[in-house]
């Protein structure tokens, strides 16, 4: 893991435990939080996994239906749920952000965001998260069923629409 994967793997953990956060909560299921950053490093020089992506970092950006209200306990309940589906296998943190957004071509959006960093190295076995379409799917499969939303679809890096605006009118 080159200099760039270290780094990335910083920045990445350092936004999830120490940056921005509406309400100061961050999560794991299996990682002390306090030292992140060493515990996935030590699993990767353990396994001699250190060439290659280093952590996997997604986002889960809930329908406002679902966290109607300023739900913060439903979403919080979705973001464990869905921490879940890896943390047998793979060091996991996330924490919860709140920011109203509207849809490009109106409606609202979503309220609660979820940021997830996993250890690209499973501390159970080494074995490399590989992100297969079928991986990936099936973990959308996942994501679907516990938020009750349908209409889930994924975007990966530049393919993403940066078009969620934040609308005080729409609030």
């Amino acid at each position: 893991m080159g200099i760039f994967g270290v780094q990335y793997m910083y920045n990445a953990l350092d936004y999830v435990c120490y940056g921005h956060m509406d309400y100061d909560k961050k999560y794991s299921l299996d990682t002390d939080i306090d030292n992140a950053y060493e515990q996935f490093l030590l699993v990767k020089r353990y396994f001699y996994k250190t060439i290659g992506n280093s952590v996997f970092h997604f986002i889960i950006v809930y329908d406002a239906k679902s966290t109607w209200g300023n739900n913060i306990e439903k979403a919080e309940y979705m973001s464990h749920s869905i921490a879940s589906y890896f943390s047998d296998k793979f060091q996991l943190v996330w924490c919860i952000h709140k920011k109203p957004c509207s849809k490009k071509y109106g409606g609202y959006a979503s309220v609660y965001h979820a940021h997830f960093v996993m250890n690209s190295v499973s501390y159970i076995d080494g074995k490399m998260f590989s992100g297969s379409y079928a991986e990936i799917y099936a973990f959308l499969d996942y994501i679907k069923k516990v938020t009750g939303d349908k209409s889930w679809i994924i975007q990966y890096g530049s393919d993403k629409d940066n078009s969620y605006d934040v609308d005080e009118n729409d609030m």
